[in-house]
């Protein structure tokens, strides 16, 4: 758990939000160290503001947040569900994650408008002002990412880190969610594991 009041930086190393959404969660493989990053309302904003997955800022929503702690609860719940849906649908197959993706993203654009771009040369999908505005454009990417070529999809290496990403590396070979954490741990681990042999 994170300290009340600290500034939390989410990983940015998916290569699509989706699955920096799903990296919110560290040791994901490791239940006795799992770190939930999201752990309020509040931290759902602070990662879509970082991410830029809401347009326009959070236009007030943790003041919103603040003024209906039980909406926003609900809605943190609704984004936790829409994350691990990510995770199981990639990597587990999950017919029933598809399908909450599915009913989220149909949802979302019921509730959206589609809109110019400030060039005025574009629509894209404006979604609600309100507490229900990430959990909408989180549905969005989910599905983006679901209907996209998944065949770089990986998950690290490490049997505890859990982080994944798409594999965009030259050869299609890479092992770890980054070289400095995972991949340097690992390999000093094998170093040390050959010189006590």
């Amino acid at each position: 758990m994170v300290a009340a009041g600290t500034t939390t930086t989410f990983p940015e190393v998916g290569g699509h939000a989706g699955f920096d959404l799903v990296d919110t969660v560290h040791w994901r493989l490791d239940d006795r160290r799992a770190i939930d990053t999201l752990s309020s309302y509040d931290d759902v904003v602070r990662w879509c503001n970082q991410t830029g997955v809401v347009p326009n800022g959070d236009g007030g929503l943790q003041a919103m947040a603040s003024g209906a702690p039980e909406a926003a609860a609900r809605e943190h719940a609704a984004v936790i569900a829409l994350r691990e849906a990510i995770y199981e649908a990639v990597f587990e197959s999950s017919p029933s994650a598809v399908e909450l993706i599915a009913h989220e993203y149909v949802d979302a654009l019921t509730r959206s408008v589609l809109a110019h771009d400030d060039t005025g040369l574009s629509w894209s999908w404006r979604v609600p002002s309100d507490l229900t505005g990430p959990r909408a454009a989180i549905a969005v990417l989910a599905h983006e990412l679901l209907t996209s070529d998944l065949r770089a999809a990986r998950q690290c290496g490490d049997d505890a880190c859990g982080w994944v990403y798409l594999d965009t590396s030259p050869r299609h070979n890479r092992i770890w969610c980054t070289a400095a954490g995972c991949g340097n741990r690992n390999r000093v681990a094998r170093h040390q594991a050959k010189k006590h042999a």
